[in-house]
């Protein structure tokens, strides 16, 4: 019962700390740097955002903001197409997309983010210098990332950067990997010849990992 109570005020500090830090954003460029902490930060920021009118529709997801979508879990209710584009340093943002699923054998996963024009490469070079902690952000193959993974039962802000589980390996039952990662769109609309800009959690995602990181969900999605 103590445990219980102790991890709920936990929660909360931890929740009020990134409301207190979010940023009032009034640029594209502003905002890629709030999602780029790939944490609550980028849908706190979003309640005020004052963005280019005809880009990124809004809707609220109780105390936070959120791109419009039906739902992550719906197949073809993922994405929303920007009528103008968002424009982020010199980088043509058309799209953003939210997706969720349990994988059987691998955990839960979460992917939000942008869907882009030009090269991966290109892309990355230019968002580089708006991105947190950008000196981890590198080449892993044809994209480029940022990775950290934590064990469940560590505290809820802690992420390691050593012992990471690596671009193509499941991740470990008991941890969850957060990866930054600019890739290719692959080949099925409606991300087919774009380049995607997103965030992940992946494995085992906990609704309190989701309760902190992702306040625009339901904590109790995977239940």
């Amino acid at each position: 019962m103590f445990r219980s109570v102790f991890s709920g005020v936990a929660l909360l500090a931890v929740a009020a700390a990134c409301t207190a830090q979010a940023q009032t954003v009034t640029t594209p460029e502003q905002l890629l740097t709030e999602f780029s902490r790939c944490d609550a930060h980028f849908f706190e920021s979003l309640r005020d955002a004052r963005l280019p009118a005809g880009t990124v529709r809004l809707s609220d997801y109780g105390s936070v903001k959120a791109p419009t979508i039906m739902s992550p879990l719906q197949e073809g209710g993922t994405y929303q197409h920007f009528e103008t584009p968002l424009i982020v340093n010199g980088v043509q943002m058309v799209g953003y997309y939210n997706q969720a699923e349990t994988i059987k054998n691998a955990g839960n996963f979460l992917f939000w983010g942008f869907v882009a024009d030009g090269s991966p490469q290109e892309v990355a070079a230019k968002l580089k210098p708006l991105i947190v902690d950008n000196a981890r952000f590198v080449g892993q193959g044809k994209a480029i990332t940022r990775a950290e993974i934590r064990r469940v039962g560590d505290p809820i802000g802690q992420w390691r950067t050593e012992g990471l589980t690596g671009p193509g390996v499941v991740t470990p039952f008991g941890f969850v990997d957060r990866v930054l990662m600019v890739d290719t769109g692959g080949t099925t609309p409606p991300l087919a010849g774009h380049t995607t800009v997103f965030c992940s959690l992946q494995g085992t995602v906990t609704a309190p990992l989701l309760q902190v990181y992702r306040p625009d969900l339901n904590a109790r999605l995977f239940d």
